[in-house]
């Protein structure tokens, strides 16, 4: 999905010159996320760096020509604006209880306000030297565009090459948070007491006796953490936040599970003998 809104906007991107937005959109949330990793150990937006809604957003919902800077400066400014209010619209919203969808949305109307100071601040001080069209003022607005293009497309690969973006950031795995949980990592435990009730209403037993250790713990038992779902439960648990999972043959799981972080599913014979059966406490 990510691949497809890239596709998607580029179109656009050539026509109207809006490619320093998103790109600066995104490598921004991308940056703080790399930040808030190295300082807590965990995901700010949990199963990825960038949401895929956000990352729809900062495509499509933001980037009007219309309501745009024109200096290609002041709007490398204006996506890095974007990208860092999603950060903190997501905190404001979910201590206030209220949903976080609006994170990508809220903000849009008060930086349509801001455009004719970023373009005056970029056209009359000292960024004036810093805006990247004066390396490409020999170049017409077609081909500046699509240089920006260029580099966005090259940006965008590295980052889907880091897992940046994509469908399989380990975020959306059980085994990380169970891991961040036991080393009481900021938020983990209660992130990870959401990802069981989840599941537990997908029909995981599993899930569910997972669930109520964690509350009555406060945190990962060792004596139940070494425990194995059934096999039957694995398509509802390594599905992650994607779609629902149609290859259920053994191999497949197992590997799946082996690649998410379950070490125990690495040995297909061990898993064998361990039945991969726990019934709920």
């Amino acid at each position: 999905m990510y691949l497809f809104l890239f596709l998607v906007a580029l179109p656009g991107q050539l026509l109207f010159g809006v490619t320093t937005m998103t790109m600066s959109a995104v490598v921004t949330a991308y940056l703080f996320g790399l930040a808030y990793f190295g300082l807590t150990g965990t995901y700010y937006f949990y199963d990825s760096y960038i949401p895929i809604a956000v990352f729809l957003g900062m495509h499509l919902l933001f980037t009007d020509p219309s309501t745009a800077p024109r200096t290609d400066l002041g709007r490398v400014i204006f996506g890095a604006l974007y990208g860092m209010s999603t950060v903190v619209l997501y905190e404001v919203l979910g201590r206030a209880g209220r949903p976080t969808f609006y994170d990508k949305l809220l903000q849009v109307p008060l930086l349509n306000l801001t455009i004719q100071r970023l373009d005056r601040a970029v056209r009359g001080g000292w960024l004036r030297r810093l805006d990247p069209s004066a390396i490409g003022r020999t170049l017409a607005p077609r081909q500046r565009n699509l240089a920006y293009v260029t580099l966005w497309a090259l940006v965008f690969a590295a980052i889907s090459a880091a897992q940046g973006v994509g469908d399989r950031h380990r975020g959306q795995w059980i085994p990380f948070w169970q891991q961040a949980c036991a080393e009481d990592r900021p938020r983990a435990c209660a992130y990870l007491a959401q990802v069981y009730s989840t599941h537990c209403d997908a029909g995981s037993a599993w899930s569910c006796n997972a669930l109520g250790v964690l509350q009555r713990t406060g945190g990962i038992d060792p004596r139940t953490a070494l425990e194995l779902p059934p096999i039957d439960e694995l398509p509802i648990l390594l599905r992650g936040s994607k779609g629902p999972m149609t290859n259920r043959t053994p191999t497949f799981l197992y590997a799946r599970a082996c690649a998410q972080g379950w070490s125990q599913y690495c040995d297909e014979d061990a898993a064998l003998r361990d039945k991969m059966s726990v019934g709920p406490r």
